[in-house]
């Protein structure tokens, strides 16, 4: 699934269509999209305004009439947008008919062409109020983002202890794949930030103390960024709007690769499913907690 920094980099990829008005408009018949086709067919003649993250949602502005409207974009597993000049179009893609699994279709003012394409069709595209969107229960609870500016790691903090009656006690590689907690993670970065850290995944929280969490709250934030340098990680689908692959899995310090040796140790990189999830580490640098 398309990560906080992905979806970040999908996003100033789009940042060319701002300003254009949409022309012509198509959605696919798959059910789970072609149930909004009135909804999405009503953005004809809307000007596309602005378009922002929160966590791994994008959020579309548009204006019509003086009358602004918003849809909320997951990309779910396998979800991309392509933008192609008229030019590019003709000369390659030609026809929706030669794009398998495109879902929604906009022709803008210059002729250009906007995809969102969904193999899998976890993702979504919907025509929501600004107040449902505000209210969505993944987004009016985000943790801070990997990818702020400034981190706020004492919130970080107060997240993952939970209440202070009851603090909480799951893994800590299992609590940073919940988004109230820290947002725009997900499990590549997890495994990379706590690998820089020396934290083991399967540490329950509460053990970890806060000079540790506050190393792994500066790590989340550094990994973060340099994953949105490298354009993000393609391990199979994901790829930039202009078509290209992002560079960050040759940056991997641990995620995928078990059975290699640590780049700081040489000792083994293990791999174990978490939850429903795999967590990778190495068993000398993260020992300080090892699963049964």
């Amino acid at each position: 699934m398309p990560e906080g920094p992905e979806v970040e980099t999908i996003r100033r990829g789009l940042l060319d269509v701002i300003q254009k008005n949409i022309t012509k408009v198509k959605v696919a018949k798959s059910k789970k999209f072609y149930q909004h086709s009135k909804e999405i067919n009503s953005l004809i003649s809307s000007t596309i305004i602005d378009i922002e993250r929160k966590g791994k949602f994008l959020i579309f502005k548009f204006s019509k009439n003086n009358t602004d409207s918003y849809a909320l974009n997951h990309l779910g597993m396998t979800g991309v947008w392509h933008y192609y000049s008229d030019k590019i179009w003709k000369n390659t893609i030609q026809s929706l008919d030669n794009l398998p699994h495109w879902k929604v279709y906009f022709q803008l003012s210059d002729n250009s062409h906007l995809i969102f394409v969904n193999i899998r069709t976890f993702g979504r595209f919907e025509i929501c109020s600004i107040d449902t969107i505000n209210h969505h229960s993944s987004i009016n609870n985000l943790g801070p983002d990997i990818l702020d500016d400034v981190f706020d790691s004492s919130l970080f903090i107060n997240r993952v202890r939970g209440n202070t009656k009851k603090p909480k006690t799951r893994e800590i590689g299992k609590a940073l794949l919940d988004s109230k907690i820290v947002s725009g993670c997900g499990n590549i970065y997890k495994n990379e930030a706590l690998f820089l850290s020396n934290i083991n995944p399967f540490t329950p929280s509460d053990l970890l103390s806060d000079k540790q969490l506050s190393t792994l709250a500066k790590n989340l934030h550094l990994v973060g960024h340099k994953a949105l340098k490298f354009k993000g990680s393609t391990l199979r689908d994901y790829k930039h709007v202009d078509g290209y692959s992002g560079l960050m899995q040759n940056e991997f310090l641990v995620y995928d690769r078990q059975g290699e040796t640590c780049n700081t140790c040489k000792s083994k990189i293990l791999k174990s499913t978490q939850g429903d999830r795999a967590s990778y580490w190495c068993i000398n640098c993260q020992n300080n907690y090892l699963p049964e």
